[in-house]
């Protein structure tokens, strides 16, 4: 599948966007990796029924923004509204993982007239209960046990514990894998604690026009936890995916045929 590459001005910078496919707007954001490579194969999977865009979140190596800022999900939603303006092309459907489960919740909420419908994958959401360091505790025990075991360009205790199934085989060219550990330290030092903190009051998610969770088997169970508990104050469905945390990797061709559906209800 061929894609076009383009350079999409937002207010204080210009997203690396990919494009793909013909037909209604579907807009991919990523997680917290900041880089659309991971996310090419559900492109090219959504891309015969769809127009997809993929892009770098700011502060992905190859969205440097110019002024460096704690990055809400606020600021994430009004990069979403910028590139649907952009496209010109009606209402959007928007699809998110993790910190990007964020941008496009909040791009419901603040944007729901530039939105058909929504579908975050395990956004970064404050547990409605606090468990203090259940996620860096999850990490430190999985790399106790497992970390001496790992190998691979693109494998380390983190990816591993989130992907679960998918390692070593799914390793990254290396200009890939050098961004990437590039774009992990400015998420460290403007994502995390800021978007990841947020939660949405019941007023909140009634803005949004449609929305609909997934969360995945493996996924250790803050994420599930957090996402279902949000997807019921707000009225929303969610759906169980065969994956950890990141689906793109795992089971792309449910998640392919989870999301064509998921659009579809809404036409």
């Amino acid at each position: 599948m061929e894609k076009e590459i383009l350079y999409i001005p937002a207010e204080d910078v210009e997203l690396y966007c990919e494009k793909r496919g013909s037909g209604p707007l579907l807009i991919i954001m990523p997680d917290g990796t900041n880089d659309c490579e991971p996310y090419a194969h559900i492109a090219e999977l959504m891309a015969d029924e769809f127009t997809v865009i993929t892009f770098d979140p700011r502060g992905g190596s190859r969205s440097m923004p110019t002024k460096h800022q704690k990055v809400t999900a606020e600021l994430l939603a009004d990069d979403i509204a910028a590139i649907i303006r952009y496209m010109d092309m009606g209402k959007a459907s928007l699809f998110g993982c993790s910190s990007g489960g964020q941008g496009v919740l909040m791009a419901g909420v603040k944007y729901p007239e530039l939105v058909k419908n929504v579908m975050p994958h395990e956004a970064a959401l404050m547990m409605d209960d606090q468990i203090p360091g259940v996620a860096f505790s999850y990490i430190q025990t999985f790399n106790e046990v497992y970390g001496p075991h790992l190998s691979g360009a693109n494998v380390n205790p983190f990816f591993a514990a989130l992907y679960v199934s998918v390692f070593p085989e799914k390793d990254y060219d290396a200009e890939t894998n050098e961004r990437l550990a590039q774009n992990a330290g400015y998420w460290m030092q403007y994502y995390l604690g800021v978007q990841d903190s947020h939660s949405y009051t019941k007023e909140e998610l009634a803005k949004i026009p449609a929305c609909d969770f997934t969360v995945g088997c493996w996924t250790p169970a803050w994420h599930p936890y957090a996402n279902i508990e949000t997807a019921k104050r707000g009225g929303f469905e969610y759906t169980w995916l065969p994956c950890a945390h990141y689906p793109v990797k795992t089971c792309p061709d449910v998640l392919a045929e989870h999301l064509k559906k998921t659009i579809h209800k809404y036409d």
